[in-house]
Protein backbone atom coordinates (compact mmCIF):
# COMPACT_ATOMS: atom_id res chain seq x y z
CA UNK A 1 0.00 0.00 0.00
CA UNK A 2 1.45 3.46 -0.98
CA UNK A 3 1.92 5.52 1.79
CA UNK A 4 1.17 9.63 1.45
CA UNK A 5 0.60 12.03 4.05
CA UNK A 6 -2.73 12.04 5.60
CA UNK A 7 -2.46 15.97 5.48
CA UNK A 8 -3.47 15.49 1.36
CA UNK A 9 -6.83 14.77 2.62
CA UNK A 10 -7.11 18.51 3.30
CA UNK A 11 -5.87 19.23 -0.73
CA UNK A 12 -8.22 16.46 -2.22
CA UNK A 13 -11.54 16.98 -0.23
CA UNK A 14 -12.22 19.74 -2.85
CA UNK A 15 -12.83 16.95 -5.62
CA UNK A 16 -13.43 17.27 -9.60
CA UNK A 17 -16.94 16.17 -10.48
CA UNK A 18 -17.90 12.24 -11.87
CA UNK A 19 -20.57 10.16 -11.68
CA UNK A 20 -18.42 7.65 -9.16
CA UNK A 21 -21.17 7.08 -6.38
CA UNK A 22 -19.87 9.16 -3.32
CA UNK A 23 -19.35 6.54 -0.82
CA UNK A 24 -18.91 2.25 -1.02
CA UNK A 25 -17.68 -0.31 1.30
CA UNK A 26 -14.86 -1.91 -1.17
CA UNK A 27 -14.06 -4.66 2.07
CA UNK A 28 -15.82 -5.30 5.33
CA UNK A 29 -14.63 -7.71 8.25
CA UNK A 30 -16.39 -8.83 11.90
CA UNK A 31 -15.96 -10.82 14.08
CA UNK A 32 -18.43 -13.55 14.08
CA UNK A 33 -18.37 -14.19 17.85
CA UNK A 34 -18.96 -10.69 18.45
CA UNK A 35 -21.94 -10.39 20.65
CA UNK A 36 -22.36 -6.67 19.03
CA UNK A 37 -21.56 -3.62 20.05
CA UNK A 38 -22.59 -2.84 23.52
CA UNK A 39 -20.13 -0.37 24.73
CA UNK A 40 -20.34 1.67 27.32
CA UNK A 41 -18.00 4.46 26.79
CA UNK A 42 -16.34 4.90 23.61
CA UNK A 43 -13.27 6.90 22.30
CA UNK A 44 -12.81 7.75 18.95
CA UNK A 45 -9.13 8.04 16.77
CA UNK A 46 -8.54 9.74 13.53
CA UNK A 47 -4.89 8.63 12.58
CA UNK A 48 -3.28 12.28 11.67
CA UNK A 49 -0.42 14.64 11.98
CA UNK A 50 -3.11 17.85 11.13
CA UNK A 51 -4.15 18.37 14.67
CA UNK A 52 -7.18 20.58 13.10
CA UNK A 53 -8.44 17.61 10.82
CA UNK A 54 -8.01 14.94 14.05
CA UNK A 55 -10.28 17.34 16.35
CA UNK A 56 -12.83 17.33 13.65
CA UNK A 57 -13.18 14.24 12.59
CA UNK A 58 -12.78 12.66 15.92
CA UNK A 59 -15.69 15.38 16.75
CA UNK A 60 -17.69 14.04 13.88
CA UNK A 61 -17.78 10.05 15.16
CA UNK A 62 -18.23 11.17 18.47
CA UNK A 63 -22.37 12.18 17.27
CA UNK A 64 -22.08 8.75 15.65
CA UNK A 65 -21.75 6.67 19.20
CA UNK A 66 -23.29 6.90 22.24
CA UNK A 67 -20.99 7.84 25.56
CA UNK A 68 -18.35 8.72 22.75
CA UNK A 69 -15.53 10.82 23.82
CA UNK A 70 -12.73 12.35 21.14
CA UNK A 71 -9.28 10.96 21.77
CA UNK A 72 -7.49 14.33 21.39
CA UNK A 73 -9.49 15.11 24.87
CA UNK A 74 -7.71 12.19 27.04
CA UNK A 75 -4.43 11.95 24.51
CA UNK A 76 -3.79 15.49 23.30
CA UNK A 77 -0.35 13.72 21.42
CA UNK A 78 -1.52 11.06 19.76
CA UNK A 79 1.62 10.44 18.08
CA UNK A 80 3.79 10.95 21.13
CA UNK A 81 1.29 8.41 23.47
CA UNK A 82 3.59 5.32 24.74
CA UNK A 83 2.21 2.60 22.57
CA UNK A 84 3.06 -0.02 25.27
CA UNK A 85 0.59 1.68 27.80
CA UNK A 86 -1.80 3.04 25.44
CA UNK A 87 -4.34 0.40 26.05
CA UNK A 88 -3.74 0.41 30.31
CA UNK A 89 -4.02 4.60 29.72
CA UNK A 90 -7.59 3.91 27.68
CA UNK A 91 -8.68 0.83 30.35
CA UNK A 92 -8.32 3.67 33.34
CA UNK A 93 -9.86 6.04 31.65
CA UNK A 94 -13.12 4.07 31.56
CA UNK A 95 -13.34 3.31 27.79
CA UNK A 96 -14.48 -0.17 26.90
CA UNK A 97 -14.44 0.61 23.28
CA UNK A 98 -12.53 2.25 20.74
CA UNK A 99 -13.39 3.60 16.74
CA UNK A 100 -10.30 4.20 14.64
CA UNK A 101 -10.17 5.91 11.35
CA UNK A 102 -6.89 6.46 9.00
CA UNK A 103 -6.16 7.30 5.10
CA UNK A 104 -5.14 4.66 3.75
CA UNK A 105 -5.12 6.00 -0.15
CA UNK A 106 -5.85 8.83 -1.90
CA UNK A 107 -6.21 8.55 -5.95
CA UNK A 108 -7.50 9.19 -8.88
CA UNK A 109 -10.33 7.56 -11.25
CA UNK A 110 -11.11 8.53 -14.82
CA UNK A 111 -13.73 7.22 -16.98
CA UNK A 112 -14.18 7.93 -21.13
CA UNK A 113 -17.52 9.32 -22.17
CA UNK A 114 -17.72 8.27 -26.03
CA UNK A 115 -20.84 10.83 -26.40
CA UNK A 116 -22.36 9.17 -29.36
CA UNK A 117 -26.22 9.12 -29.90
CA UNK A 118 -27.62 7.25 -32.83
CA UNK A 119 -31.11 6.23 -33.98
CA UNK A 120 -33.57 7.79 -36.46
CA UNK A 121 -34.89 10.64 -34.84
CA UNK A 122 -31.63 12.02 -33.58
CA UNK A 123 -31.56 14.90 -35.64
CA UNK A 124 -28.73 17.40 -36.95
CA UNK A 125 -29.43 19.83 -34.30
CA UNK A 126 -29.38 17.83 -31.45
CA UNK A 127 -26.09 16.36 -32.84
CA UNK A 128 -24.59 19.63 -33.11
CA UNK A 129 -25.22 20.30 -29.43
CA UNK A 130 -24.36 17.05 -28.07
CA UNK A 131 -21.15 16.68 -30.46
CA UNK A 132 -19.63 20.85 -29.27
CA UNK A 133 -20.50 20.33 -25.81
CA UNK A 134 -17.85 17.79 -25.56
CA UNK A 135 -15.72 17.92 -28.43
CA UNK A 136 -12.94 16.07 -29.14
CA UNK A 137 -9.33 17.59 -27.81
CA UNK A 138 -5.75 16.03 -29.04
CA UNK A 139 -4.46 18.28 -26.01
CA UNK A 140 -6.93 16.57 -23.64
CA UNK A 141 -7.15 13.49 -25.08
CA UNK A 142 -10.95 13.13 -25.43
CA UNK A 143 -14.41 13.68 -23.02
CA UNK A 144 -13.03 12.24 -19.43
CA UNK A 145 -14.16 12.41 -15.45
CA UNK A 146 -11.91 12.84 -13.35
CA UNK A 147 -12.73 12.00 -9.45
CA UNK A 148 -10.37 11.51 -6.49
CA UNK A 149 -11.30 8.58 -4.59
CA UNK A 150 -10.54 8.70 -0.79
CA UNK A 151 -9.88 5.74 1.06
CA UNK A 152 -10.73 5.26 4.80
CA UNK A 153 -9.74 2.79 7.39
CA UNK A 154 -12.17 2.27 10.06
CA UNK A 155 -11.72 -0.33 12.92
CA UNK A 156 -13.69 -0.61 16.01
CA UNK A 157 -12.13 -2.75 19.06
CA UNK A 158 -13.58 -3.98 22.18
CA UNK A 159 -10.88 -2.93 24.31
CA UNK A 160 -11.82 -5.27 27.63
CA UNK A 161 -11.02 -7.97 25.25
CA UNK A 162 -8.07 -6.23 23.20
CA UNK A 163 -10.13 -7.76 20.15
CA UNK A 164 -10.53 -6.31 16.85
CA UNK A 165 -14.50 -7.07 16.35
CA UNK A 166 -15.12 -4.81 12.98
CA UNK A 167 -13.36 -3.63 10.19
CA UNK A 168 -14.55 -1.62 6.61
CA UNK A 169 -12.76 -0.31 3.72
CA UNK A 170 -14.29 2.65 1.83
CA UNK A 171 -13.99 4.84 -0.86
CA UNK A 172 -15.15 8.16 -1.13
CA UNK A 173 -15.50 10.56 -3.86
CA UNK A 174 -16.71 14.31 -4.53
CA UNK A 175 -17.35 15.18 -0.82
CA UNK A 176 -16.53 18.83 -0.70
CA UNK A 177 -15.96 18.63 3.04
CA UNK A 178 -14.41 16.62 5.59
CA UNK A 179 -18.00 16.22 7.94
CA UNK A 180 -20.01 15.34 4.61
CA UNK A 181 -17.48 12.47 4.21
CA UNK A 182 -16.93 11.40 7.61
CA UNK A 183 -21.00 11.26 7.47
CA UNK A 184 -21.19 9.52 3.95
CA UNK A 185 -18.77 6.44 5.19
CA UNK A 186 -20.43 6.20 8.60
CA UNK A 187 -23.74 5.83 7.16
CA UNK A 188 -22.56 2.78 4.42
CA UNK A 189 -20.64 1.33 7.78
CA UNK A 190 -24.00 1.67 10.52
CA UNK A 191 -26.13 -0.07 7.41
CA UNK A 192 -23.44 -2.90 7.30
CA UNK A 193 -23.32 -3.12 11.10
CA UNK A 194 -27.17 -2.90 11.36
CA UNK A 195 -26.99 -5.91 8.42
CA UNK A 196 -24.71 -8.17 10.81
CA UNK A 197 -26.57 -7.83 13.75
CA UNK A 198 -24.03 -5.86 15.97
CA UNK A 199 -26.09 -2.73 16.62
CA UNK A 200 -29.99 -2.47 16.74
CA UNK A 201 -31.57 -1.31 13.93
CA UNK A 202 -33.42 2.05 14.71
CA UNK A 203 -35.68 5.01 12.99
CA UNK A 204 -33.68 7.38 11.35
CA UNK A 205 -32.50 10.93 12.55
CA UNK A 206 -33.85 13.99 11.00
CA UNK A 207 -29.67 14.55 10.40
CA UNK A 208 -29.60 11.31 8.44
CA UNK A 209 -32.59 11.49 6.52
CA UNK A 210 -31.43 14.90 4.97
CA UNK A 211 -27.52 13.55 4.24
CA UNK A 212 -29.55 10.17 2.58
CA UNK A 213 -30.73 12.63 0.49
CA UNK A 214 -27.27 14.22 -0.29
CA UNK A 215 -26.39 11.16 -2.12
CA UNK A 216 -24.27 8.31 -1.67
Amino acid sequence: MRSRPTSILALVLVLASGCYHATHLSATWHDPNSRGLHFNKVVTVFVTTDEGMRRSVEDELVTKFPNATASYHVIPNAAGADKETILQHMRAAGFDGAVTMRVTDVSERTTYYPGSYWGPSYGFGPYWGASWAYPYSPYAGGYVSTSQIVSIETQIYNLQDDKLVFAARSETADKSKVGSLIRSVMRHINEELKDNGMIASSAPQPNDVATAHAGR
